[in-house]
């Protein structure tokens, strides 16, 4: 039980910090970048262009598969990754379909919102394979 919940703790601050590290060493990068990332942050106006929004995306799902995989290496149980999957896609549904509507291009709330769940537990079903196939490695 205590791995459980070590794991989807774990998993949660991997997938926030992973998506913040991965855009701040973009902005560091693209200067550009930087200042649409400043305005969201200070003015609450989304104006990043379609290719920083795609970063952005992506970052989301890098972020998701890091925090499922985590969860799953320190849970060792597939429930700890459906948790984790449950509240973190619960999060950004909740985010990106109601209180951010309005204030992000709707394809964006949608990819970020509708990829969540299945990305966490793709990471998750990764670390799980990559534990089986270790465990059938043959003795030398």
């Amino acid at each position: 039980m205590v791995r459980g919940v070590l794991g989807v703790v774990a998993g949660w601050i991997v997938w926030f910090v992973g998506f913040l590290a991965l855009a701040i060493l973009l902005a560091a990068a693209w200067p550009e970048y930087r200042v649409h990332g400043q305005a969201w942050i200070n003015d609450h106006v989304f104006d990043f262009p379609t290719m920083m929004a795609v970063c952005n995306v992506l970052f989301w799902v890098l972020a998701e598969i890091a925090g499922g995989w985590v969860a799953m290496v320190i849970a060792r149980r597939r429930e700890a990754v459906w948790v984790l999957a449950a509240i973190v896609g619960g999060y950004l549904l909740y985010q990106h379909l109601y209180a951010e509507w309005p204030n992000i291009p709707a394809w964006y709330n949608l990819v970020v919102a509708l990829s969540a769940i299945p990305a966490v537990l793709l990471g998750g079903t990764l670390a799980g394979r990559n534990a089986r196939a270790a465990r059938h490695v043959p003795a030398t």
